[in-house]
């Protein structure tokens, strides 16, 4: 039976650093550790490649130690799915900060709870930054991400896509990704 962690911090300017002392203050011996570094919570975990790896190295008796439930992620859902998935692999969960080991029933009711709040408190701030960008845009002091291609740019982007050169050359050449290509395209046209 071995003790695992799962860190998460969502942007580069963070570090994980704060949650590896943490852990350790609180006296877990950590045997393994596991990493996604600048990815959002609101991305699926399945598709976070250090939890991803997490689950595949977790095994029935282990322990795994999060520091925060909002480190496993913002979406209810999701984070229920995946202390669904722990618990029903024999997993034990503890999510430090807040307290909740799935080991009781008490820890599992609680969860639940949090990370449905958790998923509020998500939205409610989700809503007040548009809230405030539409105030700020009101007020002609928002003007949105700058395009990545000036007006010519685009112009001879969309000639040479409706030309119908490679996608993924025009997106080499334009120091931007085929996404971006096709979005000048499609939508600004």
């Amino acid at each position: 039976m071995s003790v695992i962690t799962y860190l998460r911090v969502s942007t580069n300017e963070q570090t994980v650093q704060n949650q590896r002392q943490a852990i350790a203050a609180s006296g877990w011996q950590v045997d393994r550790e596991f990493v996604d570094d600048a990815v959002s919570g609101t991305t699926a975990a399945t598709s976070r490649t250090g939890w991803s790896a997490c689950l595949a190295y977790v095994r029935d008796g282990d322990t795994l130690v999060v520091y925060a439930l909002d480190r496993l992620g913002r979406s209810t859902v999701d984070v229920l799915t995946q202390v669904n998935l722990l618990s029903e692999r024999g997993i034990r969960l503890v999510i430090l900060k807040q307290g909740f080991d799935t080991d009781t029933p008490a820890g599992k009711l609680a969860l639940t709870m949090f990370a449905a709040f958790a998923e509020f408190e998500h939205g409610i701030r989700k809503e007040r930054q548009i809230e405030g960008i539409a105030r700020a845009r009101t007020e002609g002091k928002y003007q949105g991400r700058k395009p990545k291609l000036t007006d010519a740019q685009q112009a001879d982007l969309r000639r040479r896509y409706a030309a119908n050169e490679n996608r993924s050359e025009l997106a080499r050449q334009f120091g931007i990704d085929r996404t971006t290509v096709h979005r000048y395209c499609n939508t600004f046209a």
